[in-house]
């Protein structure tokens, strides 16, 4: 009988050592970060180990739950909750739950949630990366007040770099051609044709023979809150048969090694237009923040880079039939759309004679300009006096004809097929003759 008791004994202490084993080895969750950017919100929990979650939405109210398994909390977490809000994030809620803990995000809205596990990093332990993202609100049925947006009116500003000045006469080319002179030229002539259109603005880097050092053209830019910076040069080459005007953006490895070189610098780090602040971001939402913005910044630099290129081929031979892509420094902003247009090569002697004229580089200019306005004219910025006078247009009626399908109509009218449906409550995209479909702004 006392044997059987020992042995009784034995089983329920060694349980007992296991159950507190568990507890005291189980993950703590050290610290939760929050960080907004436009549509997103970003939540950082940051563990001492490993742990498996899961994560879930409900509605009315809408929430986001998430549970973490086998962990603990911290008490500067706990004490820290009340402080977790942005965006679309109202507050942060906990229980603990069987061997973990329960948080529950109430929110103001509607987000798609999504949840990714972040391996231990440098300083940093294992980490979940929530994100919630939400969009604006499509206009149904009713057209905005223009008595709302009356005070959005901004200039598009366009940044125009002239290559090299001063010092620096950059490329030297037939004919006593020089760079530094060509390219001040067709910036001048391209600085004058945007301001002449209503709702753009330009800023000269230069507008007489200085020498700017790289980053301080693109500070020029920065400080102009500028929405597109063009850099203009003209190539040379040891074979004097190359020609050709060409397109360039920024490559993706000069895209990384400039965010090594924004993360690394802390003065850097509020001093994006975009509307990004790093210096409260721990390294890793900031490395996300600035993977997106520079991801997006090169994405439009490529897409701006067609339109110019498109108008070129009208006035100009063309190097390169689509936009290149290098690690030039003066395209590195990471918040601004950049573009660098090689304009032709002063080592080949029909171009440097082009060149040299005042009536092709004039040309030029106005292709550049046309491809340029023609962009932004398809893609007006939020707040711009071009999306004010656009947003004037929007909003009027379409009645459905035979043979029209919904894609049809959403393309002819520059909107998307969602936009065009939630407009107008459609829960499919079955019209008919005669029915009356209300065109949102573009």
């Amino acid at each position: 009988m006392h044997n059987k008791f020992r042995t009784y004994l034995f089983v329920f202490c060694h349980f007992f050592l296991l159950l507190v084993s568990f507890d005291v080895s189980a993950a703590e969750i050290r610290d939760i970060r929050v960080g907004q950017q436009a549509g997103v919100t970003r939540l950082v929990f940051e563990l001492s180990a490993a742990s498996e979650h899961r994560m879930f939405p409900l509605s009315n109210p809408d929430r986001v739950v998430l549970d973490i398994s086998k962990v603990q909390l911290s008490e500067k977490v706990v004490n820290n909750l009340s402080a977790l809000s942005s965006g679309a994030l109202m507050r942060v809620r906990y229980a603990r739950r069987n061997d973990g803990v329960r948080f529950v995000l109430d929110l103001s809205q509607q987000v798609r949630a999504k949840s990714t596990v972040l391996a231990a990093s440098g300083d940093y332990g294992p980490r979940i990366l929530v994100e919630l993202s939400y969009g604006k609100k499509q206009v149904a049925k009713t057209v905005k007040s223009l008595a709302s947006i009356e005070s959005a009116k901004r200039d598009i500003v366009i940044a125009i770099d002239p290559g090299h000045g001063g010092k620096d006469p950059g490329a030297l080319g037939k004919y006593r051609v020089r760079e530094k002179d060509i390219v001040l030229s067709i910036a001048k002539e391209l600085a004058r044709r945007i301001n002449k259109v209503d709702g753009f603005k330009a800023v000269l880097t230069r507008s007489t023979d200085v020498f700017l050092k790289l980053r301080d053209r693109s500070k020029v830019a920065r400080e102009a809150n500028a929405d597109l910076m063009v850099s203009i040069h003209a190539d040379s080459f040891t074979r004097a048969s190359a020609r050709g005007a060409s397109v360039w953006a920024l490559s993706l490895s000069g895209k990384s090694s400039e965010m090594g070189r924004w993360l690394a610098q802390q003065e850097n780090s509020a001093d994006l237009v975009g509307g990004i602040s790093l210096d409260d971001k721990d390294q890793l939402l900031a490395e996300v923040l600035l993977d997106m913005s520079m991801n997006s910044t090169i994405q439009m630099s490529l897409n701006v880079g067609n339109s110019v290129l498109n108008d070129l081929k009208g006035v100009a031979r063309l190097h390169k039939s689509s936009v290149q892509q290098a690690g030039f420094v003066v395209l590195k902003s990471p918040d601004i759309p950049s573009i660098l247009i090689e304009t032709g090569f002063v080592s080949n002697g029909t171009e440097a004679k082009n060149l040299s004229s005042k009536t092709y580089r004039y040309k030029l200019a106005s292709a550049i300009s046309s491809g340029i306005v023609g962009y932004f004219t398809k893609n007006a910025p939020k707040g711009s006096l071009l999306a004010w006078k656009q947003q004037r247009h929007a909003g009027y009626a379409y009645t459905v004809a035979k043979g029209d399908t919904l894609s049809q109509i959403a393309r002819r009218n520059n909107v998307s097929l969602s936009a065009l449906r939630s407009a107008n409550s459609l829960k499919n995209d079955v019209i008919w003759i005669g029915q009356k479909l209300l065109i949102p702004a573009s």
